[in-house]
């Protein structure tokens, strides 16, 4: 967000009576530590499609060491506003979604007729709409005149069927493009906010029955002013053959906010699980067990994420998720976070995207 709206990231001591219980990560990184395993009771299928899916995995991290995010055509951005956002992984009833870390709370609004965008492919519009908008510098995006035109752009599938990309790909785009953000800091009594609209205007003609039928005239969204700026001023940098690759909303938000962290990180911080649920798991139930069902599912697209990302460092410990300064996963700086004037060092991050509490 502009400078005018940060949060100071408070400080942690290390948890040194949190025991580290290291478990295998991916094949490339020992250093990715996880501490909680859980039972395989899955099916011969369920296996089979689990050995597919780290095949995939694999063949990605393969390619992404050979040939880094710039040499191989590969930089995406997204508008940090987005990360912060964290959409609904799946669909969520209603015109109003609210998550609140403590430090902030950020509300999605739209028209209840419309719906909440959800799951992977708003995500992947985002970041198509930041990566154009800072590269293009223009408000207005041209988005195609067939619907199949605009899933080219994407990277995605042009096959149509119920379940096709092309066949969600319109529905999703609508509930995006008419999305409102609205991020409201907790100040002591002090009151501050950001709100995001993040279209002005738009016109979507294609025919979602006929995905590959050019219309007369090009669909197109003009990017409201406040976004635009978030996607020139503050869009981060990610390789974007993982966004393809990670199936799971959740490891693709999970993905975005390390990639960002770890510009940013000076020293190890301690990110608490309540913090963590907060920003990632919306959809959990606030009980035991509930956290426990996050923790579960946050460890597995951990692990997904580390196979993509080995140089991120992290360790899972009893009270939260701990963060080691590491490499970037795309070697571009993005905007650099202010630093705190009272810090004579001047590396304590006064960033409220960095959401520890």
């Amino acid at each position: 967000m502009p400078d005018d709206f940060h949060l100071h990231e408070p400080q942690r001591q290390p948890a040194n009576d949190a025991p580290r219980v290291p478990l295998p990560a991916s094949p490339h990184n020992r250093s990715f530590k996880i501490a909680e395993q859980q039972p395989d009771a899955r099916s011969a299928e369920a296996r089979k499609a689990g050995t597919a899916k780290l095949e995939d995995l694999i063949a990605t991290a393969v390619a992404i060491q050979a040939q880094d995010a710039a040499a191989a055509g590969q930089i995406g951005y997204i508008a940090r506003a987005m990360i912060w956002a964290s959409m609904p992984h799946n669909r969520v009833d209603g015109a109003h979604y609210r998550r609140d870390n403590g430090l902030a709370s950020i509300t999605m609004l739209v028209d209840p007729e419309i719906g909440l965008p959800y799951g992977k492919l708003p995500r992947l519009i985002a970041a198509w709409l930041t990566r154009e908008a800072k590269l293009k510098g223009s408000r207005e995006l041209i988005l195609g005149r067939s619907l199949a035109e605009f899933a080219d752009k994407l990277g995605l599938s042009t096959g149509g069927g119920q379940r096709g990309d092309t066949s969600r790909l319109r529905v999703q785009a609508t509930k995006l493009f008419s999305t409102f953000v609205s991020v409201t800091a907790h100040q002591g009594q002090d009151f501050a906010y950001k709100n995001v609209a993040l279209s002005e205007k738009g016109m979507l003609l294609w025919d979602p029955k006929r995905p590959h039928q050019r219309s007369l005239w090009e669909s197109k969204v003009t990017l409201s002013e406040a976004f635009y700026r978030e996607c020139v001023d503050y869009a981060v940098p990610f390789d974007l053959r993982v966004l393809h690759r990670l199936r799971s909303p959740l490891a693709i938000d999970l993905y975005l906010w390390l990639t960002w962290r770890m510009f940013i990180l000076r020293r190890p911080v301690l990110i608490p699980w309540i913090s963590l649920r907060y920003q990632f798991g919306a959809g959990y139930a606030t009980t035991p067990q509930g956290m426990a069902h996050f923790r579960a599912a946050f460890h597995r697209c951990l692990r997904d994420v580390g196979t993509l990302y080995p140089a991120a460092r992290v360790a899972s410990e009893r009270d939260g998720l701990r963060l080691f300064p590491s490499p970037p996963h795309v070697d571009e700086k993005p905007p650099l976070a202010r630093r705190d004037s009272n810090s004579p060092r001047g590396d304590k991050v006064v960033d409220s995207a960095t959401y520890s509490r």
